[in-house]
């Protein structure tokens, strides 16, 4: 009498299966995650610079006797703040003191930190291309410091006009711009437009 062969899987047979499913689940995890790009890092600090200049028109315009005291007309700014190779943006409003005393303080609202995989490489004054003078110095102070990065908007819609450099860094030394891979993944440029705090992106430094 034949005997009848039993239902089911060997145990090679689940080994290879597993092991399958491992593979597949390891390239879903690598290839899916999404990774941050230079244009990503950008994109979101041109927009603190954009809520800048809106918040500077919405707040209106700053007493005259806090204006002289401060040395500035501006309602908002934006500072910045160097960890690492990170730089962390934050937005600050004026809030004035009351009349009689001609001080104001800057409030922090909102802030934004650079990605790991994103090197805040450099930044120029005005709307430039990588070939004007460059500053590496990030980390500034509130007016009347004049150190560091610093944009600041006025109640009339304008801001201080700022280009800013990122790229992605070079793993073997992360103070340097990775130069291998697709170009508009390697580099993006920010200019900051005077007025409104209008920005624009570009994915190279031209």
């Amino acid at each position: 009498m034949r005997k009848r062969r039993e239902a089911g899987f060997t145990l090679t047979e689940l080994l290879v299966v597993v092991s399958i499913v491992g593979v597949l689940v390891t390239m879903a995890i690598v290839y899916m995650r999404p990774r941050v790009r230079p244009i990503d890092v950008a994109t979101r600090v041109g927009d603190l610079v954009h809520e800048a200049g809106r918040r500077a028109v919405a707040l209106g315009p700053v007493r005259a006797d806090v204006a002289v005291a401060l040395g500035t007309k501006a309602r908002t700014l934006i500072l910045a703040e160097q960890i690492g190779t990170a730089v962390k943006f934050t937005l600050y409003r004026l809030q004035e003191a009351a009349l009689g005393t001609s001080t104001g303080t800057w409030q922090p609202i909102s802030s934004y930190t650079t990605d790991s995989n994103v090197l805040p490489l450099q930044w120029a004054i005005g709307a430039k291309d990588q070939s004007a003078t460059m500053f590496t110095s990030w980390t500034s102070s509130p007016p009347p410091s004049t150190t560091g990065f610093m944009v600041q908007c006025s109640p009339d819609g304008t801001c201080d006009s700022r280009t800013l450099f990122f790229c992605r860094p070079n793993a073997a030394s992360p103070t340097t711009c990775d130069a291998t891979g697709p170009s508009f993944e390697l580099k993006a440029k920010l200019a900051i437009m005077p007025l409104g705090g209008a920005i624009n992106t570009r994915t190279d430094w031209l």
